[in-house]
């Protein structure tokens, strides 16, 4: 596996923000945006955020009503600290956004998921 840096930057990361279908958290994404840029390996123009909510949702007896859940989606062969450091400073992002701005109380979740590099693709269509 190619686990060189510069190759990794010039592709992917994929932002996506799963939610209840009745809270709309886009404002959040440039925030998102900007903090991954922000990482080492990331090329800023090759990050892609965007929203998904989902078209219905039920919760556990006893869960929050709602939920936010993020998945940052990059190519495998970054260090562990690297991915640690997204995990954590999105999660921190987002939790101080959405702080008194959410309707009540929601569950917030983040995962990073690394992507096989032999099996991804990427090009532009027009």
């Amino acid at each position: 596996m190619d686990t060189n840096v510069d190759w990794l930057s010039s592709v992917v990361p994929h932002i996506q923000v799963d939610h209840s279908p009745d809270f709309d958290p886009s404002p959040l994404l440039p925030l998102l945006t900007t903090e991954l840029s922000a990482i080492e390996s990331v090329d800023p123009a090759a990050v892609k955020a965007y929203c998904r909510p989902a078209a219905a949702f039920s919760p556990g007896t006893g869960a929050p009503k709602g939920f936010i859940h993020l998945s940052v989606c990059v190519l495998a062969g970054r260090p562990g600290s690297v991915l640690a450091q997204m995990a954590d400073r999105l999660d921190s992002v987002a939790r101080i956004y959405l702080a008194g701005r959410v309707p009540y109380p929601m569950s917030l979740t983040l995962e990073i998921r690394e992507m096989n590099p032999q099996t991804y693709r990427k090009g532009e269509v027009h």
